[in-house]
């Protein structure tokens, strides 16, 4: 990292991949907690037994940037994970920068076939609309496995979301697959329990 301590409007991403075990959340964090930093926010997820997650800390006073990156390269050797850390300023807070949008879901669900990712995502970035959030996985369906795709999506206002939708369904009928878009909060208030 660049400066010996960090600035009062500097926060730090650290993102940790490798197999998944018990342990490595309270690993990081003690390292994290050792070196006056304070988890500003934290996603972690386990797919197919690999274990991935991006955390944001703000160093608090004390903090020293050239020991918090050895203390988690330490981390990274003892236990086998790969631990990358960048200096995020206040213009790295700042969600991918759009016109207003509107948040929507859209699934996909059909046969697992290679393309069903990058059919779906070529339409999204050619209408420039920013994913979210995206998770995948093969399900069972009967006496088959289904292949469901969520993405969680920003829709700029001044696109129509009918002709999205039917070009996403269009993509979809091509490879095989259903594609289904709804706005966000008819989305939770469907699967909410």
């Amino acid at each position: 990292m660049a400066t010996a301590k960090h600035g009062q409007n500097q926060w730090v991403s650290v993102s940790v991949m490798g197999h998944d075990r018990p342990g490595i959340v309270a690993g990081v964090a003690k390292v994290l907690f050792e070196n006056a930093c304070n988890i500003e926010a934290l996603s972690q997820t386990v797919v197919m037994g690999q274990f991935a997650m991006i955390v944001v800390v703000a160093p608090r006073k004390g903090s020293d940037a050239a020991r918090l990156h050895a203390d988690l390269e330490a981390l990274a050797k003892a236990t086998d994970l790969e631990i990358h850390i960048r200096e995020v300023g206040p213009e790295g807070k700042v969600p991918f920068p759009t016109q207003e949008t509107e948040p929507f879901v859209i699934t996909v669900r059909g046969a697992d076939r290679p393309g069903l990712v990058a059919a779906i995502t070529a339409i999204l970035a050619e209408q420039g609309i920013n994913i979210t959030r995206l998770s995948a996985e093969v399900v069972p369906a009967g006496q088959q496995m289904d292949y469901i795709q969520i993405y969680e999506v920003d829709i700029p206002k001044g696109l129509d979301f009918a002709l999205i939708q039917k070009a996403l369904q269009e993509r979809g009928a091509e490879i095989g697959v259903v594609v289904d878009m709804q706005h966000w909060n008819i989305f939770r208030a469907i699967n909410q329990v």
